[in-house]
């Protein structure tokens, strides 16, 4: 049997009593885009705050191309892109200076930084905010500067959590073309969204957890064979798991 390219292998994570991870199990395949959804507090984030090596599993691990990350996390690090919800930039550094930095940080010589880092201005606009600190950027222009930190390197994988929020819809349709070039490039896409319509187009793997625990794994053909849609996959699935809102009594 061939090895996994990436493996979450019985991944559990707790905070004292909370349990936010529950045994999580999964693997990925180079060149695959997973779209990794659930409701506020299943796990996601959590899950790909462990993928990136900022958080150390309670137990199980994580197994890149048979080895565990936790033994080589600077080598993992250099490996991925990583666009987080909550934003890691550094507030007094311009767009070009992040840009710089994060290039050479990540092994790119100056020259190549500089060349990718004017593709990258261009790609997503922001050459008008190329010497605008972050602290005084708008966050449309905030997110895409993260977008654009998370790809200047190359990564092998790229780890989006709600990454798209905040962009307008032009660059949202160009990144999803991108996604898709990166990905038959060989590059694994893991992204996490609660706004499901803006990756069901993209997506060829669909995980739901909830509870920490894996409640649907099922591929995008399969779902569009059916004629469902992801939202309703979705609601189905949670529903069947026991996530049922009460009615407002006062709405009629």
């Amino acid at each position: 049997m061939d090895t996994p390219y990436l493996e979450l292998r019985d991944l559990t994570k707790s905070y004292g009593k909370r349990v936010a991870v529950r045994g999580l199990s999964l693997s990925f395949a180079p060149g695959s885009i997973t779209g990794l959804l659930g409701p506020n507090g299943a796990g996601k984030s959590t899950t790909i705050s462990m993928l990136t090596g900022l958080l150390t599993p309670s137990s199980g691990d994580i197994l890149w191309e048979g080895r565990s990350i936790f033994t080589r996390l600077a080598e993992w690090r250099r490996a991925i892109g990583v666009v987080l919800e909550d934003l890691s930039l550094f507030e007094y550094l311009t767009t070009r200076e992040q840009m710089r930095l994060t290039g050479v940080l990540a092994g790119l010589d100056a020259a190549e930084t500089d060349r990718r880092s004017e593709e990258l201005l261009s790609f997503f606009q922001l050459e008008a905010a190329e010497n605008t600190v972050a602290a005084e950027a708008s966050q449309g222009t905030r997110q895409k500067l993260a977008f654009a930190l998370g790809l200047i390197h190359s990564p092998r994988l790229l780890l989006l959590d709600e990454a798209m929020n905040g962009i307008d819809a032009v660059t949202v349709s160009r990144l999803k073309t991108l996604l898709r070039r990166i990905a038959k490039a060989g590059v694994t896409v893991i992204m996490s969204s609660h706004v499901l319509d803006s990756i069901e187009t993209i997506i060829d793997r669909c995980v739901i957890v909830d509870d920490g625990r894996v409640a649907l794994d099922e591929h995008m053909e399969k779902i569009r064979a059916t004629g469902a849609s992801l939202e309703s996959v979705y609601t189905e699935t949670l529903h069947a798991s026991g996530r049922t809102a009460p009615e407002l009594s006062w709405v009629r």
